[in-house]
């Protein structure tokens, strides 16, 4: 139970980061942080009584952390929405992986330049299945006829916290969502 977690907000009521209601219940007894939503459940000690929180607000806290997108595998999935770039399809994070749109093999041939110099890069990476990854191989999109579905690009911004629409109704989160905020839906496909 104390591992179960609780969305924490800042004292403007903008979603910051996701705790453990261990954590949670130590910022609000020491009055770092306020409930805003609350079980019907309690948690109990020898010395104490709490309801058990879904969402706390700092109190005091106003800032919020902007950052540069950390170029990352992860961070190419959650750009491309999940989405494979060649067909299309929405898929679970274990059935996803990233090809490189111009192959290793290629790269020098195509463009002209080292590996060193923007092989492993935002523009240069995309979300794939693993079936269309394999499928392409170490061949060029125009030699096996295909499209991406956008260009790869470098995202100037990405939501703070990513969670999945299950969650954030069951807990209550929803009314807390906003632009830092991606709501992604588990899905559940299988290839034919």
């Amino acid at each position: 139970m104390l591992n179960s977690e609780v969305l924490v907000l800042n004292s403007g009521f903008v979603p910051i980061r996701i705790t453990s209601l261990k954590e949670a219940i130590c910022l609000l007894t020491s009055e770092k942080a306020v409930p805003v939503i609350e079980e019907d459940r309690y948690a109990r000690s020898p010395s104490i009584s709490i309801r058990i929180p879904s969402v706390i607000s700092l109190v005091g806290y106003s800032s919020f952390p902007r950052k540069r997108v950390a170029f990352s595998k992860l961070n190419v999935i959650y750009r491309d929405d999940m989405r494979c770039q060649f067909c299309g399809h929405r898929f679970t994070m274990r059935d996803l992986t990233v090809d490189h749109v111009v192959p290793r093999s290629r790269w020098e041939q195509v463009t002209g330049r080292s590996l060193r110099d923007g092989f492993s890069t935002w523009k240069n990476l995309v979300c794939a299945c693993r079936w269309c990854n394999g499928r392409k191989g170490n061949r060029l999109m125009h030699e096996i006829g295909w499209q991406l579905l956008r260009e790869p690009f470098e995202p100037e911004y990405m939501p703070h916290l990513v969670i999945s629409v299950d969650k954030a109704q069951k807990k209550g989160w929803i009314p807390f969502c906003g632009f830092n905020v991606k709501l992604i839906e588990m899905v559940r496909t299988e290839l034919t």
